[in-house]
């Protein structure tokens, strides 16, 4: 029934009366399957958030037990050790006036279905904790299944659209993919509008990828425009395997308007205040500034070695230094991660290595103040050549493919030694543009624990290189006594940064080369990276098929380079599937597109 104006201007009224609502958004980077670390930190943030007078406290999707969890959704000492643990984190409410709204994985409250026993049995669940009890849970509605997400495999969906009323308000309840329902039949907003929900929760593990934040706030925009509703997304942090997650977590009024946005990259506890009457932005709001594509790419992929050493218990890091610039990048990468003592690097200069390549990789290591290594391969590879009498030394002018792969799978082997003396993890040093070709070595230079650029394209390997030449860092990350600092300046905690172009210029200049047989060229086998790269980006991330590719480009590349370069991402999918985790940051990263090794497709 449709209202009267008098019976619209007493709503509006009631409205008015509201007190604002205290909000803390949790932004937490949690580690799966860490009850233990995640609970306390749980408890430590809410207390907190108790003491300055929060009315709600909202964590992200799964952040009791981290996200994604795979197949531990569906063991049941997993399941059951997660529901002690909320049920620990519920008590801890008694007596508080704050609520609780937290991510965790459900199990089914029935027996078994009647489908087949390797069916789902648990939930992607939110709860709702209030005066030291569960006052509610939501099963998510929508699952994806596509890219990176697999979670139809591994949850049961849930059926009940549910609102919580809380001070007055009608509170709408969603999980991550529940507002991403563009594709699906369900409809969980329209659920809660229907049920005149005033303000919509939804709790995300949504991961990071390049142009993902635009595309987040635009659907949110859409979503509180059309609905007439304000819409709180928090959003985890911090990296879960290959995956990132970027956080940004935001507060957006009915009209559309982003009120509150946490910053990127960062975990912490941020508050902010809801008033209906609000029409400006309120004072302790965090709008963080615009990133380059740059600054997030590295953000993000510093982020993720440091959660994959931290979670993992990994301490160290070794990286082959070939004097190129994936190495230098990487190793860039890995001392803004994990510090400079916590990094070596090691040349291992070959039969056809440069002077020019050795003093690189030097300068570089000098710079950044890590330790540095020399261990020639050139006597273990006479030796292997010489030992069957395979071919006569000195080596012939043209190696043959054996020969040049035989180079790179003894530095593998000298790295993986190291690994194992020193108690080092190998950073592998390729790009996804050679991944992509094949340009790359089993059990040579794809050997090691974590790929950090394996899903950078070699343009941007380029572009973040000069980035972080230009970019202030924290100078804990760098002797003050290392060259000659350009520029210094203090952020409002006082902490001091400093500029430094700690990649060598000739690092930035030279041709790329593998170095594996005489003045080789990477365009000796492959097209210049500029063009290369252009063909890549619409197979891979824009999934167009040959021919349309082909007429895209038909005016700047030629059908047969296009041909060729597809035909050989296709047939090297067999060396992808061997690499170690990929760190993702394209929005189709290797994991997400899923293609069978065997396959006789073309196009």
């Amino acid at each position: 029934m449709a209202l009267t104006s008098s019976a619209k201007r007493i709503f509006n009224v009631s409205q008015d009366m509201k007190s604002p609502l205290k909000i803390a958004v949790a932004q937490m980077n949690p580690t799966v399957g860490d009850y233990a670390g995640n609970t306390a930190k749980i408890l430590a943030w809410i207390a907190e958030a108790e003491r300055k007078g929060t009315d709600l406290i909202v964590f992200p999707e799964a952040a009791l037990c981290g996200y994604p969890v795979w197949d531990l959704a569906n063991k049941k000492q997993f399941l059951v050790e997660g529901m002690k643990c909320l049920e620990k984190i519920a008590a801890s409410t008694r007596n508080k006036k704050i609520a609780v709204v937290l991510g965790f994985i459900d199990s089914r409250k029935k027996g078994p279905d009647r489908q087949a026993m390797s069916a789902p049995f648990s939930f992607n669940a939110l709860a709702w904790l209030e005066k030291g009890k569960i006052r509610t849970i939501y099963h998510k509605q929508l699952l994806p299944t596509y890219d990176v997400f697999l979670e139809e495999i591994f949850f049961k969906a849930g059926s009940e659209t549910k609102i919580v009323p809380f001070k007055g308000r009608k509170v709408g309840l969603t999980i991550c993919e529940d507002i991403w329902d563009e594709h699906y039949e369900v409809k969980p907003l329209a659920g809660l509008a229907k049920k005149k929900a005033e303000l919509i929760l939804n709790i995300s593990a949504s991961p990071y990828y390049q142009g993902v934040a635009g595309a987040r706030e635009r659907l949110l925009k859409v979503h509180a425009r059309g609905y007439g509703i304000p819409v709180l997304y928090v959003n985890q942090v911090g990296g879960q395997d290959d995956l990132l997650f970027d956080g940004r977590s935001l507060f957006m009024d009915g009209k559309g308007r982003i009120l509150f946005q946490a910053p990127a990259f960062e975990e912490g506890l941020f508050f902010c205040e809801w008033n209906e009457r609000a029409r400006h932005l309120p004072s302790n709001s965090l709008r963080t500034g615009p990133q380059t594509s740059c600054s997030e790419i590295y953000q993000a992929l510093v982020m993720g070695v440091r959660d994959y050493f931290r979670k993992n218990g990994f301490k160290k890091a070794v990286i082959g230094l070939s004097g190129g610039i994936d190495s230098a990048l990487v190793a860039a990468i890995a001392v803004d991660a994990l510090g400079k003592d916590a990094v070596k690097g090691v040349t291992m200069p070959g039969p056809f290595s440069s002077v020019g390549s050795w003093k690189d990789s030097e300068a570089l290591a000098k710079n950044l103040g890590i330790e540095f290594e020399t261990r020639p391969i050139k006597n273990m590879y006479k030796t292997f050549l010489d030992r069957d009498k395979l071919v006569p030394f000195p080596v012939p002018r043209s190696p043959n493919l054996a020969m040049e792969n035989l180079q790179a799978r003894l530095r593998g082997l000298e790295l993986m030694y190291l690994s194992n003396s020193e108690s080092r993890l190998v950073l592998t040093t390729g790009n996804k543009s050679e991944l992509a070709m094949g340009y790359c070595t089993l059990y040579g230079d794809m050997a090691g624990g974590i790929a950090v650029i394996g899903d950078v394209y070699k343009t941007d390997v380029y572009e973040l290189a000069h980035y972080r030449n230009t970019v202030p860092m924290p100078i804990n990350f760098l002797e003050e006594e290392i060259g000659a600092v350009q520029t210094t300046l203090r952020d409002k905690k006082r902490k001091v940064w400093t500029v430094k172009k700690v990649i060598p210029e000739a690092t930035l200049t030279k041709a790329p080369s593998a170095e594996l047989r005489p003045n080789q060229k990477d365009q000796d086998s492959l097209p210049s990276y500029d063009v290369l790269d252009l063909i890549l980006g619409l197979y891979i991330e824009k999934n167009l098929s040959c021919d349309e590719i082909i007429h895209k480009l038909k005016k700047k590349i030629p059908a047969a380079l296009v041909t060729d370069v597809i035909r050989k991402v296709d047939h090297n999918e067999y060396k992808r599937r061997q690499t170690p985790p990929i760190l993702r940051v394209t929005e189709k990263a290797w994991f997400g597109r899923r293609m069978p090794i065997t396959n006789r497709f073309q196009g």
